[in-house]
């Protein structure tokens, strides 16, 4: 079914937004707000339908010919059809739409940003070695259809060498026919059991230098990380810190000098790292669901968990240790909005809020916001 659209807003996972004849909602791959286009349906739901553009009528000053050749097939990037400003602007309205949805008292900080391409240092590539040439290739959008490439103008200029140069490898040193890598200071590692590091220098916080390993996870934006952690560092009250999902101690090991701090941690890998990582950090190996509140005093608690968010029971949790500042760091708008709304009943609303554009030239986006409770 194909339709004439309008499309009128920007909405989560870079969808532009219009209506069907039907008025059910559409969400339109590669359009942008104020165009108007033909687009067909390629899936249906309940109560919206996922369009994808076929034809621009009306074209958006701010739309641009994406510079790279798989752009329509590759899942992996999703607005480089428009200017990185209008990229941006759109990411930061919505995100300041939905911090405001939560509390109109909230000092949000002009958004953070960086490099808009070769940025990526973090990656999973698919791979296929055939009478020893290999392939290195991502997935199309929804879909387990391969997109071999040579080429990859998000990922850094370290993971280009890669790309064209990958190791012959055995079936058994992949993980499902797939390959983590992440650029370190001296090289990109690719094997099981090796660990490299990481150098970061901030403005405020000092210098550190990190070990990590291709195995666990660790942000992807080296260029901003510096400037993340500079923003926990200024958001940190009282003298004990509490930092949970703390991975390798990236948080930790930039604050352990000046606060008393406890990270939490349950993956084994991390913990590893951690210890190489911190010096003064008490650790606890636990999943932070299964934490005794009795057993911890804290005046900030940092959290940065995966996508799904906190487990339903963490901002109770969090909310009995009573701190004076709750610090917390997503990647995923749905899950953070779900749990600010879950600390605003416990009395904790957001303070001060910004995004980090950590993922240019896609929907995704860094997010920090500070919470208190209101004397």
């Amino acid at each position: 079914m194909y339709s004439t659209l309008s499309i009128t807003d920007f909405g989560q996972g870079g969808y532009g937004i219009s209506k069907l004849p039907n008025g059910k909602t559409a969400l339109v791959l590669g359009s942008i707000p104020g165009e108007t286009v033909c687009a067909q349906i390629i899936e249906e739901k309940n109560t919206y339908a996922i369009c994808k553009t076929l034809d621009i009528i009306s074209p958006s000053k701010d739309r641009i010919a994406p510079i790279c050749r798989n752009y329509n097939k590759c899942g992996g990037c999703s607005l480089m059809h428009m200017t990185y400003s209008t990229q941006l602007k759109l990411k930061n309205e919505l995100f300041v739409k939905n911090i405001y949805s939560i509390s109109s008292n909230v000092d949000i900080l002009p958004p953070i940003y960086s490099s808009d391409y070769n940025y990526r240092s973090r990656v999973r590539f698919n791979y296929l070695a055939k009478n020893k040439k290999i392939q290195l290739s991502f997935l199309e959008n929804k879909s387990s259809v391969l997109v071999p490439i040579n080429f990859c103008h998000i990922c850094d200029f370290k993971l280009n060498d890669f790309i064209k140069s990958p190791p012959l490898l055995n079936p058994w040193e992949l993980d499902k026919a797939q390959l983590s890598c992440i650029s370190t200071d001296n090289e990109v590692l690719y094997e099981k059991n090796k660990i490299g590091y990481i150098s970061i220098t901030t403005e405020n916080m000092g210098s550190r230098k990190l070990y990590v390993s291709n195995q666990v996870f660790f942000q992807s934006n080296l260029l901003l990380l510096p400037k993340l952690v500079d923003l926990i560092g200024g958001f940190i009250t009282g003298e004990k810190v509490l930092d949970l999902y703390s991975g390798v101690g990236t948080f930790s090991s930039f604050l352990e000098d000046k606060y008393s701090v406890t990270s939490v941690e349950i993956n084994k890998l991390c913990l590893k790292l951690a210890n190489m990582n911190l010096k003064k950090t008490e650790f606890i190996t636990s999943s932070v669901e299964h934490l005794n509140p009795l057993n911890f005093k804290a005046d900030t608690v940092i959290v940065d968990p995966p996508r799904t968010g906190l487990e339903k029971n963490v901002p109770g949790f969090i909310s009995l240790l009573t701190p004076k500042t709750i610090i917390y760091v997503s990647c995923f708008m749905p899950t953070l909005m779900r749990d600010l709304n879950i600390f605003k009943s416990f009395g904790y609303l957001p303070k001060t809020a910004v995004m980090l554009d950590f993922y240019p030239q896609t929907p995704h986006l860094e997010c920090v916001v500070m919470m208190s409770r209101d004397k």
